[in-house]
């Protein structure tokens, strides 16, 4: 009885595989293909016959040309210089990028120093009476000015840092003193290079990335003259004659 029934699994077990391999399986894919343009053979020309000219094959343009024909010109000028010798390294590195430039000097007045003081007193007498009542009060380092439109002043030092100059000015009016605090200028001249055509984008990212020597010297984008124009596309690469056109 019991093998009756295993025949019976056995049979159904197969039958049940044999209908899933015939319904069940993936049909075929076809594959689909573009049509090909029929050929018509009596257009069809020799090159090497005698009146018959190879024409080359245009050049597609770079994918980026329509962006650089409607980009708007970049010019740009390097520096501030305040070292000959910065300016002239800068020089050689734009010589090297074929970049024309121009170089402009620039007159500035430079904060050097900050100087607490006490106004002109009405005298020479005055000036040294007021310079024993800060001595008492702690404070000596301080003299006489007599430098013309100073004459009897009294300065109470002189400062690289204006944010000392402001400290000393606090703890003079702390004894009662009221002292002012001046800045002193000098003339310097800085140097800049003015580039005297537009940049190509690949020359703007290596006037922004080069190391011109400190962080205060940059390459910075400034306004291209009235009818300047952007830098000419790159020329397209010729075509090989084994590329021709068949």
């Amino acid at each position: 009885m019991k093998l009756k029934w295993l025949f019976a699994v056995f049979v159904l077990a197969n039958l049940g595989l044999w209908m899933w391999a015939s319904w069940y399986k993936e049909a075929p894919v076809e594959e689909h293909r573009a049509a090909r343009a029929p050929i018509a053979p009596e257009k069809m020309r020799l090159l090497t016959a005698p009146d018959v000219k190879p024409t080359p094959r245009k050049a597609s343009p770079p994918a980026n040309a329509e962006l650089v024909a409607n980009a708007v010109p970049v010019c740009f000028h390097l520096g501030p210089f305040a070292e000959t010798a910065r300016v002239t390294q800068a020089e050689a590195k734009l010589s090297e990028l074929h970049l024309g430039f121009v170089r402009r000097a620039e007159e500035i007045k430079m904060i050097t120093g900050y100087r607490v003081y006490l106004p002109p007193l009405a005298s020479r007498e005055a000036a040294e009476r007021k310079r024993q009542e800060l001595t008492s009060l702690g404070f000596k380092d301080h003299a006489v000015f007599q430098e013309e439109g100073w004459h009897n002043a009294i300065s109470l030092g002189l400062f690289s840092v204006e944010a000392n100059a402001t400290a000393r000015v606090r703890e003079l009016a702390a004894k009662g003193v009221e002292a002012s605090m001046q800045p002193l200028t000098q003339n310097r001249t800085r140097t800049w290079l003015d580039l005297s055509a537009p940049v190509s984008p690949e020359n703007v990212m290596q006037l922004k990335q080069t190391d011109w020597g400190t962080k205060d010297i940059q390459a910075q984008e400034t306004t291209c003259p009235a009818g300047t124009n952007p830098p000419p596309l790159p020329a397209p690469s010729p075509v090989s004659p084994g590329n021709a056109p068949r």
